[in-house]
């Protein structure tokens, strides 16, 4: 099994939600393709879009996005761990390392401590898995898509309208006891995940659990110090 190695000065960044109403990561992208040195590794961990598949209105739409990351990949590794409001990027993103929900949780080792990364909308109940897999299905994708450009878009903006407003983050009472029955499904020391916006870290037996908060919430990133041990170092850049 491949297992990847995370460098001092990565950056982490998740669920930045970006749509017609929210361009933090627009923002973001565009301080990072003038910047004059890039981190030597990004991790994007999914839901960066509203809604970003390989379909005709959404590519258009997030154009420039697409470009600038098309861009910087050329320059550093970029690590984007698909989301369940952007999928099948492939295509999209050739230059970086794509990890589609199905290779989730990707091995990453850090100075020969096990680290397991996921958007974090895995490890679900069987009939959730295989509804939210459906969707994102190529073939079917396709299909949608047909029928998308000859309604003039009408789905693919409908989509997109219905998560302009949408709340990002609500604290969650009982997150701990939430996560803990998934736990046993990492093999790792350390796991990273998105997905829940709660910017905790939780200790479990053996393990450390680190959830990344919304970038569109906070403006949040995460660097990786040269230390000997892994810590992510928050960082607000409003």
């Amino acid at each position: 099994m491949e297992n990847l190695q995370i460098k001092p000065g990565a950056v982490f960044i998740s669920d930045a939600h970006d749509n017609a109403n929210k361009r933090n990561f627009l923002k973001f992208l565009r301080n990072l393709g003038s910047a004059k040195t890039l981190p030597p590794q990004i991790f994007m961990l999914g839901d960066m879009f509203d809604f970003l598949a390989n379909t005709t209105f959404v590519r258009e739409f997030y154009a420039e996005y697409i470009a600038i990351i098309n861009e910087i990949s050329q320059k550093c590794e970029i690590y984007y761990f698909e989301g369940n409001h952007d999928f099948n990027l492939e295509a999209i993103f050739p230059h970086a390392r794509v990890f589609a929900n199905c290779a989730q949780p990707a091995n990453f080792s850090f100075k020969g401590e096990k680290i397991q990364i996921s958007h974090g909308d895995i490890f679900l109940p069987a009939l959730t898995k295989f509804a939210l897999l459906s969707l994102r299905n190529r073939a079917f994708l396709k299909f949608m898509d047909k029928i998308d450009c000859a309604l003039n878009f009408k789905i693919s903006k409908m989509i997109l309208k219905s998560q302009e407003n949408k709340i990002l983050y609500k604290k969650a009472g009982n997150f701990k006891s939430y996560i803990e029955p998934k736990i046993h499904n990492y093999t790792a020391s350390i796991v990273i995940e998105g997905h829940y916006h709660q910017d905790e870290i939780l200790e479990f037996e053996g393990v450390k659990y680190i959830n990344l908060n919304s970038f569109a919430v906070s403006e949040k990133i995460y660097e990786v110090q040269n230390s000997q041990n892994f810590e992510l170092f928050s960082k607000n850049l409003n």
